[in-house]
């Protein structure tokens, strides 16, 4: 009789271990989730995986295969859902569901110290034509604004009322509000973004001057959920960045009256996700960059660009003639295209 109730009282015991184990056995081996409350200090293990890879990286080793190194070093880790390497970007998402996208990270020099951000910039240039453009330099605290200044006076001389702003004068809210323009420039950093980690890009990302902060997720929550805006990290810099869909959902059809929009970035036009967004809203050609370019290409190309159109020529003429635009450029198989209108020309 003692031993039949033994048998009884032991089997439910086996049963519990047998379904404990079943239970460690699917959970082993995958990243555990963090409490909803858990703080995770996402720009510390974006630094730290960026310090691995300068401690190790060998000098007989590439740029890109550092970044395929940190890439790895990120899929390793326990709070990283996952890490997606597209071109010079890499998109970090944790599991907590929030995003970081490195924009072309600097690993062969450790981020300057300090306070890389200058003071904001906003200037006005009234002309007596009906003409407008609106000249954005959010990255003026990193390369200086001689290009900017060159084509200020290439459309002085073409008599535009314009718009000049700098650095975190380039803030979100102006981005939302104040691009219907003839011509809109904006020279700063840009990347992609893998939002299912595929390892395809789904947009392209573009950097606002704006800082981004612990409060920019709360502040701009309604674009945070969206997917308008991502956290772009420059250095050891973070800016608010603002995805396609932003630019669809804050401007309609007709917002840009044949403009002309030149995005002065890396990777403007490696696909047509950006460009898309704002000829669907009336702009006539969307201008930049197919790959990655050096700051001083760009800077120079942009200036050439703009006096070949004050001269009459075609964008589509503007971009056969500058193509590269420098021998750096000609090595990442980076030139200067266009998506629209290849025959527009600037008033």
């Amino acid at each position: 009789m003692g031993r039949r109730q033994s048998g009884k009282t032991l089997t439910p015991f086996l049963l519990f271990c047998v379904i404990l184990s079943l239970i460690s056995v699917q959970t082993h081996g995958s990243k555990t989730l963090p409490e909803p409350s858990c703080f995770i200090a996402h720009d510390t293990i974006v630094q730290q995986g960026i310090q691995h890879i300068r401690i190790q990286q060998k000098a007989h080793t590439t740029s890109s295969d550092h970044l395929v190194d940190l890439e790895k070093w990120y899929n390793l880790h326990p709070l990283i859902t996952y890490a997606s390497l597209i071109g010079t970007s890499i998109t970090i998402r944790f599991v907590d569901g929030s995003y970081t996208v490195l924009i072309n990270p600097d690993l062969l020099q450790p981020p300057c110290q300090g306070d890389l951000i200058r003071r904001s910039v906003h200037e006005r240039y009234a002309g007596s034509r009906n003409t407008t453009a609106v000249i954005l330099n959010p990255a003026e605290h990193m390369y200086g604004h001689y290009q900017c200044q060159r084509i200020i006076a290439t459309l002085l001389r073409k008599d535009y009322s314009f718009e000049y702003r700098a650095n975190q004068a380039v803030d979100l809210d102006y981005i939302r509000n104040n691009l219907s323009a003839d011509i809109i420039y904006m020279n700063t950093h840009a990347g992609y973004f893998d939002i299912d980690g595929d390892q395809q890009a789904d947009a392209v990302v573009i950097a606002t001057g704006e800082l981004w902060t612990n409060d920019t997720e709360e502040q701009y929550g309604f674009d945070y959920q969206h997917q308008f805006i991502v956290k772009g990290l420059v250095g050891n810099q973070a800016f608010i960045a603002f995805t396609p869909l932003f630019i669809e959902y804050y401007y309609t059809d007709g917002a840009f009256p044949d403009s002309l929009v030149f995005m002065a970035t890396c990777y403007a036009l490696f696909d047509t996700s950006m460009a898309e967004a704002f000829l669907h809203a009336g702009a006539s050609v969307y201008m930049g960059w197919s790959q990655n370019t050096v700051f001083w290409i760009n800077s120079r190309t942009s200036v050439d660009a703009f006096a070949l159109l004050s001269y009459g020529l075609t964008v589509q003429q503007v971009c056969r003639l500058i193509r590269s635009g420098g021998f750096y450029n000609w090595l990442f198989h980076s030139k200067l295209i266009y998506q629209g209108n290849g025959d527009h020309r600037i008033p």
